[in-house]
């Protein structure tokens, strides 16, 4: 009964993958001249006043950020070389990314994900399934423009086998997004999924990266319920079982984790960005300023709920100074 009435209503209306709540958004009336005068007296002169910085760039949005930087830098010079000369540490690194269109933004964050002393696949991973088609098509023909080469060509470097093949197909924007179930094809997919796993000797890897990089993410969570229920076995469970790559391993569980509860994926993400000793700083820029403007308030939610304080407390004891200041002004 289940089955045959989700399927009559998805097919028939659809469904929507989760409601968007930002905490940053554009500011109206908008005065792009106002603010790059505002950042200029902040920092030219003697001293640099932090907290100024902080009430533009952490306040306005990616494109008005970047209709920000073009009049500053049209008028007085880099406004990204002005930062980097009189600001340090991880407030200098996040007021620069602060000045990046969110295209920009992207691309250097996925090719930090990279250049780095190992690949870093859980970040990789974060950012290539989060995106749109559409963000991922800007991505691509920026990315190649900035860096002379083309993303899917740094990845086919950095990364190898199935962990690849999905990478390169995520990022290749394929992916339905229609959120529409048919349910019949659901089926599909969990026998599928099943004979090319556990039903045989060696997995069949390209079932597996098709149906996870290719289908929606409503449809990939109606797939993992259908699968448990029809085999008593987490879909979670078989690819952790299956594939004895780690990084295909973790990339598909991620997925399925998305699929389940977006808000609740990026919550973990967070909490595993300040958890333990140390601060991953990168991540946590990363993570903050590409949420605040479509649905960090949920993951604010979601955070309270698995982990029993604020993300902002959180994150304001792991954080200090400027730089606190201003991932606090962006939370919100």
């Amino acid at each position: 009964m289940r089955i045959l009435l989700i399927s009559f209503i998805l097919s028939s209306a659809g469904i929507v993958f989760g409601q968007d709540l930002p905490t940053l958004v554009p500011v109206d009336p908008f005065d792009p001249n106002g603010d790059a005068a505002r950042l200029f007296d902040a920092i030219d002169g003697w001293g640099t006043d932090e907290d100024k910085i902080v009430s533009v760039l952490c306040y306005r949005v990616a494109s008005q950020r970047d209709a920000i930087t073009t009049t500053y830098n049209s008028q007085h010079g880099s406004l990204a070389d002005d930062l980097k000369s009189d600001l340090s540490g991880s407030f200098q690194t996040l007021a620069i990314m602060l000045t990046h269109s969110m295209v920009k933004f992207l691309s250097i964050e996925l090719y930090e994900t990279m250049a780095r002393s190992g690949t870093d696949e859980t970040s990789l991973t974060e950012i290539v399934m989060s995106r749109s088609n559409a963000e991922l098509a800007e991505v691509r023909s920026f990315y190649v423009d900035f860096y002379g080469h083309s993303l899917v060509s740094d990845i086919e470097s950095d990364t190898c086998c199935a962990y690849q093949q999905l990478i390169i197909q995520m990022a290749e924007g394929q992916r339905d997004e229609s959120n529409v179930v048919n349910m019949t094809l659901v089926q599909e997919d969990v026998v599928a999924l099943y004979e090319a796993g556990p039903a045989i000797e060696e997995t069949d890897e390209v079932v597996y990266v098709n149906i996870f990089s290719l289908r929606n993410f409503v449809h990939l969570n109606e797939v993992a319920i259908l699968y448990e229920a029809t085999y008593e076995t987490s879909l979670t469970t078989v690819v952790t079982t299956e594939f004895t790559g780690k990084e295909i391993a973790n990339a598909l569980v991620s997925i399925l984790q998305y699929s389940r509860d977006k808000a609740r994926y990026f919550s973990e993400r967070f909490h595993a960005s300040i958890a333990g000793v140390g601060t991953a700083d990168r991540d946590l820029m990363r993570l903050t300023v590409s949420r605040c403007e479509t649905d960090l308030g949920k993951i604010k939610s979601a955070y309270q709920t698995v982990y029993g304080e604020s993300l902002s407390n959180a994150v304001s004891k792991d954080t200090s100074g400027s730089y606190r200041t201003a991932l606090l002004a962006l939370i919100g």
